[in-house]
């Protein structure tokens, strides 16, 4: 490892960024697909049993049971004013989808960032050993001429590498994880709407007036 490092001084900062992009993917990685990833389905449709037979308490129990994940959080926040308003279970919506955004998109960013960094720094490389190449053949004399200018040419090609090798696997991760949160926040706008219309129905059958039975 220390062997490869040693042919273009700008292979370190790549290492840095690898090892930085690799960290943030994994995080990343573990948290949309398993915490904050659940089967919208599923979930919707033993939410819409406990809401239809009047039974909140144990909606928001079965929220409580995915703590991290913004489509439980934005549904609870939901039943919790069930009981409110429309402006009102509109409000404590909308204002939990946007907490669930940053939770989504946490430095998910900063890979794409990373990436450019990375292939800059390879282009860096390339550009410092071809100097290096240069200068060798204008100024080296001939017996350490062959020697200059094939280190130079090997420090641009290992920076190039290098760069190329990291910002590939960065760029993946980056499109992987920003498709798995734009599903997420998908299903928590289709699910936000879809248990505020459930609530609002609820809302206009407990206020419809009861008809006394005729005699």
């Amino acid at each position: 490892m220390m062997e490869l490092m040693s042919h273009s001084v700008f292979l370190w900062p790549v290492a840095a960024c690898a090892v930085l992009s690799l960290l943030i993917s994994i995080e990343r990685l573990y948290f949309l697909f398993l915490p904050a990833s659940i089967a919208s389905e599923p979930f919707m449709k033993a939410i819409e049993v406990h809401v239809l037979v009047g039974d909140l308490d144990r909606a928001i129990q079965h929220c409580l049971g995915e703590p991290q994940a913004p489509l439980a959080n934005v549904v609870k926040a939901a039943l919790v004013h069930a009981n409110d308003d429309r402006d009102d279970l509109a409000l404590a919506v909308e204002q939990a989808t946007l907490d669930a955004l940053p939770l989504v998109q946490r430095r998910t960013g900063y890979l794409a960032t990373i990436a450019n960094v990375v292939t800059l720094f390879g282009l860096l490389g390339t550009i410092t050993g071809l100097i290096q190449s240069f200068d060798a053949v204008s100024h080296a004399d001939v017996e350490t001429r062959q020697s200059m200018l094939a280190g130079g040419i090997a420090m641009a090609m290992y920076a190039t590498a290098g760069g190329i090798a990291v910002a590939i696997p960065t760029l993946a991760a980056y499109a992987i994880l920003v498709e798995k949160g734009n599903s997420i926040l998908d299903d928590v706008d289709r699910c936000a709407a879809r248990v505020v219309m459930l609530l609002h129905t609820r809302q206009r059958k407990a206020a419809a007036p009861v008809e006394a039975p005729q005699a």
